[in-house]
């Protein structure tokens, strides 16, 4: 004969009680879980690197430009995002407008913090070539 345990005076078996309250527990715990990757999320996006727009004349190399703004030169070099003059988005490769050597080209440029092993520098991150 198997014998049922009660919750005193209930009546009602305590293994079904039990149940209920690890649903409950288990629910609640998810829940808590999702609250917490969401805040993360939030936490993440509000703390992205700001970059800093510019304006300047590039003296264009081969494959490489240099910017002076304020009196800090910026190198452009390799691949990099870039946007034409008909305002067309590039992934990567080298900007047509700085495609002749020895040329001085108006553009607009994305410059972010980036720490090294030498120090603390700023990288070029988009060009815009003007039209």
């Amino acid at each position: 004969m198997i014998q049922t345990v009660t919750a005193s005076g209930s009546g009602r078996p305590l293994v079904r009680t039990r149940r209920v309250k690890r649903i409950v527990a288990m629910v609640a715990a998810a829940c808590l879980i999702v609250a917490v990757a969401f805040l993360a999320f939030l936490a993440g996006e509000h703390h992205q690197r700001q970059y800093t727009v510019l304006t300047g004349l590039a003296t264009v190399g081969d494959h490489e430009a240099t910017v002076v703004v304020a009196g800090r030169a910026y190198g452009i070099g390799g691949n990099i995002p870039w946007v034409d003059q008909q305002g067309v988005t590039h992934e990567g490769g080298w900007p047509t407008c700085l495609g002749t050597p020895g040329r001085a080209v108006p553009i607009t440029f994305a410059e972010i913090p980036v720490t090294t092993p030498a120090g603390p520098t700023r990288q070029v991150v988009w060009v815009e070539c003007h039209s």
